[in-house]
């Protein structure tokens, strides 16, 4: 587990976009774990809140296809 906080980590620091500590507080390891592994098994994604889209292009870049289009903010 301490690997995967390192990995965390360290993919924060260098993000251009990091992801919102709020979300961190509330996701542990685990579910971040969770999260990718029902990320692999799925098709597609219908729709994400744009915090959990940051989570999988920052953590998963490779699985960013089975999200849907970002939609214009504004």
């Amino acid at each position: 587990m301490a690997a995967f906080a390192k990995k965390l980590a360290a993919r924060m620091t260098k993000s251009a976009a990091p992801i919102s500590p709020a979300l961190l507080a509330v996701m542990m390891p685990a579910d971040l774990k969770r999260l990718h592994k029902y990320m692999l098994e799925i098709e597609g994604v219908d729709a994400i809140s744009d915090e959990m889209r940051a989570v999988v292009e920052e953590l998963w870049p490779e699985l960013v296809h089975k999200l849907p289009p970002k939609t214009p903010q504004g």
